[in-house]
């Protein structure tokens, strides 16, 4: 089993936490990232800050539920092979 990817989060406090980068996904002009850290997952959008630099923000509910969509969507399509 390959190890995950890992970055660090700093929050609007300057609080720094590790996380594990489980997916990378591209939906509609957006790229986003789902994270975890222990028991919290969250799923985050990619920021393009220019000179190489990225932040990631909080995606919104209605991100989250068309990704979820997406995703079951997949799923089922690959279940019917």
């Amino acid at each position: 089993m390959s190890e995950k990817e890992q970055i660090t989060i700093r929050d609007d406090e300057g609080n720094e936490k590790v996380f594990q980068v489980d997916a990378m996904f591209e939906m509609g002009d957006h790229s986003y990232a789902m994270v975890t850290s222990g028991d919290n997952t969250f799923v985050m959008r990619i920021m393009d800050n220019g000179d190489r630099k990225q932040s990631l923000i909080s995606a919104t509910d209605e991100e989250i539920e068309n990704l979820m969509d997406a995703y079951n969507i997949a799923l089922d399509a690959d279940s019917d092979k």
